[in-house]
């Protein structure tokens, strides 16, 4: 256990709750109401506005700015909060605002990689293991699944959501769901097969990735009652089901179809 090492130059609110072995870099800002679990980085000129919560571990980078009120016309001011997890790395610029709603919380998840000038808007989920590339743009509400990867400058409309293990291709912008295991890109972003590479990282095996990859075509062809039968076999495909019934703006489409 350690005593937290502030940089003499850094301005700590008086409530600002830091833990045991934080480390504060020069010129950063912890305004009152911060919370830093143990062992959290704050490096050089970072910001943390009222209501941000940092993880066991994680590192916020140079001049990133968490917890500023959210850009929504709704906002009135109430105390909300951002929620960062456990060893997430927040780079250098990025910007992740807290929630609009008083007592809701922008929740991005633990093992989170949020590159250099990516933005997360307010009530914004991320779950764990999730990778936004460089200059990507979650608009509010919006939702990415577990380990799921957006390229450079994707942009994600408010609401939208991105399932589990999906990858979405580099500048593409999406206005509806991407669905779990799969490949999309484009403006506006389209399915284009299953995200073969990703779940072979993931060690899923070949049976499982066979059984997502048929629900995929079911899914093209609007087949139900096959669709149906392999998620009574198959939980991944399940899941896939589940995200396709819960869809609110609907799934984006196939290049193929469907």
């Amino acid at each position: 256990m350690s005593a937290p090492r502030i940089h003499p130059s850094a301005v700590i609110a008086r409530t600002a709750e830091l833990s045991d072995g934080v480390a504060v870099g020069p010129f950063a800002v912890l305004e009152d109401g911060v919370a830093i679990g143990p062992d959290a980085v704050i490096e050089m000129g970072a910001v943390l506005r009222s209501g941000t919560r940092v993880g066991a571990g994680a590192r916020i980078g140079p001049y990133a700015v968490i917890g500023s009120p959210p850009m929504d016309a709704r906002f009135r001011g109430e105390p909300s909060f951002v929620a960062i997890g456990a060893r997430t790395d927040v780079r250098e610029h990025a910007t992740i605002h807290r929630a609009t709603g008083e007592g809701a919380t922008t929740h991005i998840g633990a093992d989170v990689l949020v590159m250099t000038g990516a933005h997360v808007s307010h009530n914004a989920v991320v779950a764990d293991g999730a990778v936004l590339t460089t200059h990507v743009q979650l608009g509010g509400h919006v939702e990415i699944g577990a380990g799921a990867v957006l390229g450079a400058g994707v942009m994600m409309h408010q609401w939208t959501r991105v399932g589990r293990w999906a990858m979405v291709g580099a500048t593409s912008a999406a206005n509806t769901d991407l669905l779990p295991f799969a490949l999309a890109r484009g403006n506006p972003a389209r399915h284009y097969r299953l995200n073969a590479v990703g779940l072979r990282r993931h060690g899923v095996p070949q049976t499982t990735t066979s059984a997502i990859q048929s629900a995929l075509r079911c899914l093209r062809r609007r087949d139900r009652d096959a669709l149906a039968a392999l998620a009574a076999a198959t939980p991944e495909v399940a899941e896939l089901v589940a995200f396709v019934d819960a869809s609110q703006r609907g799934v984006a489409r196939f290049v193929t179809g469907g």
